[in-house]
């Protein structure tokens, strides 16, 4: 994890772990998602946008 400084959680005895999904199932490419894709695609305005609209009302998420 080295975009992650890890002195300030270790100061605070905090661990700091990876996320690790199941290798199972509907999880089994986990490991390969990434915001990256809607960043290069839409734009980081766009994805801003979306962001601030799921925040606002994340009950639309479960609609799509």
């Amino acid at each position: 994890m080295t975009y992650l400084a890890p002195a300030p959680f270790e100061a605070q005895d905090v661990a700091v772990l990876p996320f690790r999904p199941p290798a199972t199932r509907i999880w089994s490419t986990g490991r390969r998602v990434s915001a990256l894709w809607a960043l290069g695609a839409l734009g980081p305005q766009a994805v801003a946008a979306r962001c601030r609209a799921l925040a606002a009302a994340p009950e639309a998420m479960l609609e799509a």
